[in-house]
């Protein structure tokens, strides 16, 4: 596998172009490669849905886009997973046993993949969870020589609320396997500077690199749909509007207070939580306890399209979690010119901190409500937010960050090779 230019092609002189497509380093890239093949290993994937398997399936799609083959090494889901296309390889697992962690799955060493991963050509392995798929990982490219990259996505110091043991002995043993597994590892992305610097302090020594996913262009929303949502959601409020998976560690009943202390302010407001999870039954029962059902929705899990169509509607996109490490349910909202008020904290703070698109504040009620009642007060003000947000999208565009990605994959195959055969 290469990355030089073919012998004898010279590059073509390019045109300018507002087409990021049309640009020289894309189509450098795009026609002057050999296709790479790339095992990515992942103990998420569909039918789950979380930003992980997100950031997976637009890579994915991107990188096969260009002309380069991607395997995919994931659990199975006892059959929920339907008829998967070629290329995909599930693992047998099993769920575990706790009630708030009833959606992942314990992939065990039992699947196809592992016989036929020989046979596939594999020029580098990414992975994106320091866990069972991960090691899985690390142990194929031990044993077949082949270069690895390390995703990772999740600030798992803030989920050890998951598992019964201590809490302060649960971080220590997060930052221990994160710093093994990393440093196992030829390079790491993350996904914002916050995280970079989080890893850094864990005692990661392998490089490390800042890469957000990036995000698709909105579809367009279909006026009869459109129709359909404000007849089930009388907006005759000003509409704030969450989207994410409900687990504890979103933070999301911070927005409960929200809403009242903006009905104190004399700006009432409806609630529209788009989404499941683990934390949904608790919600539920505090947005009654709160007497809040006539001021919140909850939707569900609910196809993409109707989340972009929901986000059309809205007039602010609240997200309290402080755990995000790229924020990038923050950027898909900004795509349709809503502004956002989200906890200044890692990925999310990041985003906003240049004051683009929204406002970033500390992770309280009174804060976001001021932030909340600011914007929806402030007409002007309201306008440029809305107007930069679509800018700042248009910039963390999916094929720009895919770019950056093959270079990385470059790279790292060419110092594996250099450091294997010196």
């Amino acid at each position: 596998m290469h990355w030089a230019e073919e012998p004898g092609v010279s590059k073509k002189t390019v045109e300018p172009s507002n087409n990021p497509e049309d640009s020289l380093e894309y189509r450098t890239i795009s026609y002057y490669s050999i296709p790479v093949h790339i095992a990515v290993f992942t103990d998420t994937y569909t039918p789950q849905i979380n930003g992980v398997t997100t950031s997976i399936l637009i890579f994915q799609r991107e990188l096969e886009r260009l002309g380069h083959t991607v395997y995919i090494f994931c659990p199975a889901y006892g059959g929920r997973e339907g008829i998967d296309p070629p290329g995909v390889f599930r693992f047998y697992s099993i769920p575990y046993r706790s009630e708030m962690m009833h959606e992942q799955r314990i992939a065990l060493p039992i699947s196809r993949g592992i016989w036929e991963f020989p046979n596939l050509k594999i020029d580098l392995i990414h992975y994106h969870v320091p866990h069972y798929m991960g090691a899985y990982a690390l142990i194929l490219a031990w044993i077949f020589k082949k270069p690895t990259v390390h995703t990772y996505h999740t600030l798992f110091v803030k989920y050890t609320h998951y598992v019964k043991i201590r809490p302060s002995l649960a971080v220590r043993f997060v930052k221990w396997i994160s710093r093994i597994f990393c440093n196992h590892t030829d390079r790491i992305l993350a996904p914002s500077e916050e995280m970079k610097k989080e890893l850094i302090s864990y005692g990661v020594r392998k490089p490390i690199e800042v890469l957000p996913t990036g995000i698709d262009p909105p579809p367009p929303p279909d006026p009869s749909y459109l129709k359909t949502l404000r007849a089930r959601f009388p907006f005759r409020k000003k509409l704030l509007i969450f989207v994410g998976r409900f687990a504890r560690e979103k933070n999301i009943p911070l927005l409960f207070h929200v809403l009242q202390i903006l009905e104190q302010k004399g700006l009432p407001c409806h609630l529209l939580l788009v989404g499941d999870g683990p934390d949904r039954k608790r919600i539920e029962d505090e947005i009654q306890a709160q007497g809040l059902s006539q001021s919140i929705s909850i939707t569900g899990y609910i196809p993409r399209t109707e989340v972009f169509a929901l986000l059309s509607c809205a007039d602010l996109f609240l997200f309290p979690s402080e755990t995000e490490t790229q924020g990038l349910v923050l950027l898909e909202a900004m795509s349709v010119g809503v502004p956002v008020v989200a906890a200044d904290a890692m990925g999310a703070g990041e985003v906003l901190r240049d004051g683009r698109g929204g406002t970033a504040v500390a992770a309280t009620a009174e804060a976001f409500a001021e932030a909340t009642y600011q914007l929806l007060t402030d007409r002007s003000l309201y306008h440029e937010k809305q107007r930069s947000a679509k800018e700042k999208a248009e910039e963390w565009s999916s094929s720009a960050m895919t770019i950056r990605l093959l270079s990385l994959y470059q790279t790292t195959i060419e110092e594996y090779r250099r450091k294997r055969y010196r």
